[in-house]
């Protein structure tokens, strides 16, 4: 199964203006700082899940449907993509070195681009 990744906290973002609350009574409701708020959740691409659980309950709505592949939000499949990125790790002894690459397809060939 594909999913395409989503800007979660901007989702969590629109759910709090369309229910009109205000960041600083979400903040209290969640148990955050209001002027945390925003690094800690709204600015996130991903949140933890025991979060996402706490949002999902005070804005009463299941965050972690957005995730479904049926859902909005990931209609779009990677396989329309042309380029891929990969993290490539190698870890000799202590070292650890990691290189960025992308991978870009099309006309019956695959090139490699170093970042």
């Amino acid at each position: 199964m594909r999913i395409n990744r989503l800007n979660i906290g901007e989702e969590v973002r629109k759910k709090v203006d369309e229910n009109g609350l205000s960041k600083a009574k979400f903040a209290e409701l969640l148990g955050i700082a209001r002027q945390n708020i925003e690094k800690t959740v709204f600015q996130k691409h991903s949140l933890d899940t025991d979060l996402l659980c706490n949002i999902s309950e005070v804005l009463n709505c299941n965050f972690f449907d957005y995730y479904r592949p049926d859902n909005s939000c990931n209609k779009k499949d990677y396989t329309e993509q042309k380029e891929i990125k990969a993290t490539l790790s190698i870890e000799m002894g202590a070292e650890k070195k990691e290189q960025v690459l992308r991978f870009v397809f099309g006309d019956n060939n695959i090139e490699i681009l170093n970042k």
